[in-house]
């Protein structure tokens, strides 16, 4: 009959917060089988015993709930009797991860918790001069909510409960099933909330330290515009009479502008290449590119005062031309030295 009483009180529960299944956060009704391991002084069996309760979660991971379990435990200190055992329960669960989880979108389906609690526990012997006992407990344990769906779950947990009144501790552990009758989506995630924009940059105002930036301008994290990439470059050709490796006159202020390129740039090196026309052995044109090559390093070195580690002279021979060496005018254009210098640089 007190089995009877209690399905009845669970089905109540549930038709009366049916109607909120779209509550913020979920309203759950929990209910299974309780097994009882009694203090050796109350002369009761280990039993079995039905229980409900209805737990309500006001935040992500704090709930608060009331449980209720009663049944029979037979008496071993009068055989053929038995105790009617009432424990009722207000308690507090703190869940480690979310309270709503969608286990089909790959959230956490094991979700741990403590609890922590108070309650009402009375035991009514059914035997002639058996005295009732209303007693006050606290209770205390851990536990595991296994997600079968978003709404659907099983639990375990044990509990400690130690008796105020008589100063000793049962011990309980609840296998129950668990439905969640609120809202079980989780919270969509906030829009982000647009910031003014003024020059339309992509920062802020509020973090913009260059204010008023020009259209289309690349910035940086502050709003400031950054460098712009700009490219210098500068080629130099110095050409040499028959069989002469001097640097004439009327090439000094090429050389000097060199120098100065060189100078403002202080981190690049060059290659100074020599060449020669066709008149001649091969080896030694070849000694003679590399002297006209490095007769302009020399100036470079001596003249203007650039650091030696930066100026390679190489000879290159009679190859390459740079015009037809069957001509006078031809071959000298290809008695030359030549240097070819480009640098990206930022201001």
């Amino acid at each position: 009959m007190k089995k009877q009483i209690l399905a009845a009180g669970v089905a109540a529960v549930g038709f009366v917060f049916a109607g909120m299944a779209q509550a913020e956060v979920p309203i759950t009704l929990n209910a299974g089988v309780a097994h009882w391991y009694f203090s050796s002084d109350r002369d009761l069996s280990n039993m079995n015993s039905p229980w409900a309760g209805l737990e309500w979660a006001f935040n992500d991971q704090w709930a608060t709930e009331i449980s209720f379990t009663q049944d029979d435990a037979n008496n071993e200190a009068y055989p053929g009797t038995n105790t009617e055992v009432t424990l009722a329960n207000l308690g507090m669960k703190y869940y480690a991860g979310s309270y709503i989880v969608d286990p089909s979108a790959g959230a956490m389906r094991l979700r741990p918790y403590a609890v922590l609690g108070a309650g009402y526990f009375s035991t009514d012997p059914n035997r002639a001069g058996g005295e009732k006992n209303d007693d006050t407990t606290v209770n205390a344990g851990l536990g595991v909510r296994w997600m079968l769906t978003s709404r659907f779950s099983a639990s375990l947990d044990g509990r400690t409960v130690y008796n105020v009144d008589k100063s000793n501790n049962d011990t309980i552990a609840y296998l129950g099933l668990n439905y969640y009758l609120g809202n079980v989506n989780p919270p969509p995630t906030p829009a982000p909330t647009a910031c003014a924009d003024e020059d339309g940059d992509g920062v802020c105002d509020e973090v913009d330290a260059c204010l008023g930036t020009p259209p289309n301008t690349r910035v940086d994290a502050t709003g400031c515009p950054l460098p712009v990439a700009q490219v210098a470059s500068i080629k130099l050709k110095v050409n040499f009479a028959f069989d002469s490796s001097v640097v004439q006159e009327q090439y000094f202020t090429d050389l000097g502008e060199l120098a100065k390129f060189l100078k403002r740039f202080d981190q690049v090196d060059v290659s100074i290449d020599g060449y020669t026309d066709s008149v001649g052995a091969d080896s030694y044109n070849q000694q003679l590119s590399q002297r006209r090559a490095q007769a302009v390093v020399d100036m470079l070195v001596k003249t203007y005062g650039i650091a030696p580690s930066r100026l390679k002279a190489v000879g290159y021979g009679e190859s390459n031309p740079v015009a037809s060496n069957d001509t006078a005018e031809g071959r000298a254009e290809n008695r030359r030295v030549m240097a070819s210098l480009e640098v990206e640089y930022s201001e």
